[in-house]
């Protein structure tokens, strides 16, 4: 059996979005390796396993991508099983995401779970698939450079790649994954993409699905802020853009031009959430000595998530409690970033200051009414994107990016270029803006 899977690989800090042959898997970008298969037969096991899939991903990697042979645990399944004990990003210093495992096994690992899973649907289980796959990911603002570019592309385009999941005690499925090309855009600008277009190509008013039952649609507080009626993603064609995309350990303020990233302008700060809730653990655990052993920070930042769900976590105040200061220090230092990027930008030039990303959540009682005033005060516009956008809106374009035009034109130039021949192709202004990534 073989499929070919567009995939469009939002790589953060604390979570993976990912879009794998048209389908939405979000994980906690964890791993834990583990000594012997953790399922004890197959006649339970292969039928939970296949029900829940991402929910208990184990699978062997054979010595490929720069990741050492070994049986991983992926995404939620080290993190129920193994707690605070799980490899994740390392999101202090100058770590580049290219050159730590995470993003290589949970991306194989989760490619090799969507083959399973759509050979289940339809109807078969072999022994064996062959994937090929073209992928689009994004490095962060600072980290995104020729060599670690090069590395991402490299670690991934060098072979195939051999992944088992393993389904039950003896049942299992060899994948073998093959990558057709990778292009690697700078973290923030793939929202220029779903901020105006659905999946189908049409203007955004919702859902990037097309869905527009929300109840919150994606532009219903901006457009009632500014007296805009009828908003759609039309209204950001054209805009210039100052973008804060809030992660765990980065957050990047690429400055877009339509639909061009102005890379004069690109630039990013070593904070977020996750720097807050690093120092924010001492602080709960003393609040709560006897609820916690330890807490890793995938952990914090469910707890945190709590509060806006019907079953909030029942140490959520201390949490809280323990995570404000030090959030208000993080939060200082973007306004700080942001106040200077108007200044160097030009408050002329930035028509929209646009805010997402998983940090941005638990952020905003914070950092809005910060960036509010200041927006107010320099006459530009504030979309704070809603939480139910706010942690896709990366992998929703690079999902757009991946199956558009624009990436078959970069593809076909690159294997062209492999190939020794020279061609000349006709870029749209879209194309243009991808190519300068």
């Amino acid at each position: 059996m073989k499929f070919q899977f567009n995939v469009g690989n939002d790589l953060g800090n604390s979570e993976q979005d990912i879009y794998v042959d048209g389908k939405l898997v979000q994980q906690p970008n964890v791993f834990s390796i583990a000594g012997q298969i953790p399922w004890v037969d197959d006649d339970t096991d292969v039928v939970k396993n296949l029900k829940n899939i991402y929910d208990n991903l184990a699978v062997s990697i054979v010595a490929t991508a720069g990741v050492p042979t070994g049986l991983y645990l992926i995404g939620k399944h080290a993190l129920k099983t193994n707690g605070e004990n799980v490899t994740n990003l390392y999101v202090k210093g100058n770590n580049s995401k290219a050159n730590q495992t995470v993003p290589y096994v949970n991306t194989l690992g989760v490619i090799a779970a969507r083959a399973v899973e759509k050979a289940n649907e339809q109807g078969e289980l072999p022994n064996e698939i062959s994937v090929d796959v073209d992928m689009a990911t994004a490095l962060p603002v600072k980290q995104h450079t020729p060599s670690n570019i090069q590395t991402l592309q490299s670690n991934f385009l060098n072979g195939t790649h051999n992944i088992t999941v393993h389904l039950g005690l003896t049942k299992k499925v060899l994948v073998k994954i093959n990558f057709i090309y990778v292009h690697v855009l700078q973290e923030g600008s793939p929202a220029v993409f779903s901020l105006q277009m659905n999946s189908s190509g049409a203007w955004r008013t919702a859902g990037y699905e097309g869905n527009n039952n929300e109840t919150t649609p994606i532009f219903l507080e901006f457009g009632n802020t500014y007296s805009i009626e009828n908003i759609d993603g039309s209204y950001f064609d054209g805009k210039n853009i100052l973008h804060l995309d809030c992660g765990d350990g980065t957050t990047d303020t690429p400055f877009t031009r339509g639909d061009s990233v102005d890379k004069d302008f690109g630039s990013g700060v070593n904070h977020g959430v996750g720097h807050a809730i690093d120092p924010a653990t001492n602080d709960l655990l003393a609040l709560a000595p006897h609820a916690f052993n330890s807490v890793s920070r995938q952990q914090y930042s469910e707890i945190l998530k709590s509060q806006f769900t019907s079953r909030k976590h029942k140490f959520l105040n201390e949490a809280l409690q323990a995570f404000g200061p030090h959030i208000d220090n993080q939060v200082a230092q973007i306004m700080k970033h942001v106040s200077d990027q108007t200044l160097i930008i030009g408050t002329n030039d930035i028509d929209i200051i646009v805010v997402y990303g998983g940090g941005s959540i638990l952020m905003k009682d914070k950092l809005y009414p910060k960036l509010k005033e200041l927006a107010d005060r320099l006459r530009i516009q504030l979309l704070y994107v809603p939480k139910e956008y706010a942690i896709t809106l990366n992998a929703e374009g690079l999902d757009f990016f991946v199956k558009s035009p624009i990436y078959a034109a970069l593809k076909e130039a690159n294997m062209n270029t492999v190939k020794g021949i020279k061609t000349n192709t006709k870029n749209s202004n879209k194309e243009v803006a991808a190519t300068n990534e």
